[in-house]
C-alpha cells in the first residue's frame, strides 16, 4: 500500500512541478526531495524520467479529459451553456492562479512536441480526446438549433481547442485574463454567432 502512496506522491509532485517549471527544466532530484523519498524509490516506479513524464501526462490529462467529458455530457443543461460555462471556468482557473500554469498538455506540446517522439505522440493523442467531449457537445448544439455554424462539429471543437491553447500562452505571457476574454468573445459572437454570455 505504501509503494502506491508513493508512487501516486511522486506523481502529484511532479505534476505540480512541471507546471511551473516544465519537464526539461525539473530534475528527479527536486521531486524526490520534495516528496521525501530516497531515489530508490524513485526508480522502484518508474525506469526512466522520460517514464516518469509519460506518466504524470497521463495523471493530468485523465483529470482534466475526464472533468470535461463531466461537464459536456451534462444533459441537464443546455450545451451552448456547457461551452460557457468550460471557458468561463478555464478563465477563473487562471485567473486563481496568477495567469501561471496553464494546460500541462498545451505547455507539453510547445515544449516537446517537436522534438521527442514519445510525447509527440501521447500528446497528440490527448488534443484528440480533449476535443471529442468538446465535439460531441458542439453537434448536440447544432442539433437543437443553438448554433447555426456552417462548420462541422469536429472543425469548430479543433479550432476550439487550438485557439483556446493559444490564448493560455498569451494570459500567461501577458499575466493577465485578456487574452482568453477576447477568445471567448471572438468564438461565441465571431465563430458561433452567439452572445458571449
Amino acid at each position: 500500500m505504501r509503494f502506491t502512496t508513493t508512487k501516486q506522491d511522486l506523481l502529484e509532485k511532479g505534476l505540480e512541478i512541471f507546471m511551473s517549471k516544465g519537464y526539461n527544466h525539473t530534475g528527479i532530484q527536486e521531486v524526490i526531495e520534495a516528496v521525501g523519498v530516497p531515489k530508490g524509490s524513485f526508480y522502484h516506479h518508474f525506469k526512466s524520467k522520460e517514464e516518469f513524464g509519460v506518466q504524470v501526462l497521463e495523471l493530468y490529462a485523465k483529470q482534466s479529459i475526464e472533468q470535461m467529458r463531466q461537464l459536456f455530457g451534462n444533459t441537464a443543461i443546455a450545451p451552448l451553456k456547457r461551452l460557457r460555462m468550460f471557458f468561463e471556468m478555464g478563465t477563473q482557473k487562471m485567473a486563481e492562479h496568477d495567469c501561471k500554469g496553464g494546460c500541462l498538455i498545451g505547455n507539453l506540446s510547445q515544449e516537446l512536441g517537436d522534438s521527442h517522439p514519445v510525447f509527440q505522440a501521447i500528446l497528440n493523442q490527448k488534443m484528440q480526446a480533449m476535443r471529442e467531449p468538446l465535439r460531441l457537445c458542439l453537434e448536440e448544439a447544432k442539433s437543437k438549433g443553438e448554433i447555426q455554424s456552417g462548420f462541422d462539429a469536429t472543425e469548430l471543437a479543433d479550432f476550439m481547442i487550438n485557439s483556446y491553447q493559444g490564448a493560455l500562452t498569451r494570459a500567461k505571457v501577458e499575466g493577465c485574463t485578456s487574452p482568453l476574454l477576447l477568445h471567448r468573445k471572438m468564438v461565441f459572437e465571431g465563430l458561433l454567432g452567439v452572445s458571449a454570455t
